[in-house]
């Protein structure tokens, strides 16, 4: 009886972890729809991830040029107008989340037509709201040279 009262505990213990670990894979999920919207320029799909209201804030790493801001929305329509096709590919991401809002981290390349574009670190804010996740600004470095080696290896379009 002990024994059993004790992994009872224990168990009862980890659920709040369970519950963390469960909404930073749904964190993580609604950026990747988003970016596999992006790729198959799905703009249907890609507005069910993201704030009506949303932004893009995009920096260059040296501070060269200006910081400048794109609504999601004028994304969208720019993204279902382009030809290209465009691949982000993530890693070492690290995500918070506090009740209803999260923030993730994580460096990526970014790949046009199969060829390489950019690196950089993206910081995403997300809100949750009934219908889950969805991604409210996205905050990115961008730089063409002087990247690192992705760990994912070589991309193969």
């Amino acid at each position: 009886m002990l024994r059993e009262s004790a992994l009872l505990l224990l168990l009862l213990l980890a659920l709040p972890g369970f519950a963390q670990l469960r909404e930073e894979q749904a964190v993580l999920g609604t950026i990747d729809r988003f970016f596999a919207a992006m790729t198959s320029h799905d703009t249907a799909a890609m507005a069910t991830t993201v704030v009506r209201e949303g932004s893009f804030h995009i920096a260059s790493l040296d501070g060269s040029t200006p910081a400048r801001t794109v609504l999601l929305t004028d994304y969208l329509v720019r993204l279902a107008s382009g030809p290209e096709r465009f691949v982000e590919r993530y890693w070492d991401a690290a995500v918070r989340v506090d009740a209803t809002v999260a923030s993730a981290t994580m460096a990526y390349d970014f790949h046009v037509d199969g060829k390489f574009s950019h690196c950089g670190v993206d910081l995403f804010t997300l809100v949750k709201g009934p219908d889950g996740w969805r991604i409210a600004s996205v905050a990115f470095t961008r730089q063409a040279e002087g990247c690192a080696p992705s760990p994912l290896g070589p991309f193969k379009p």
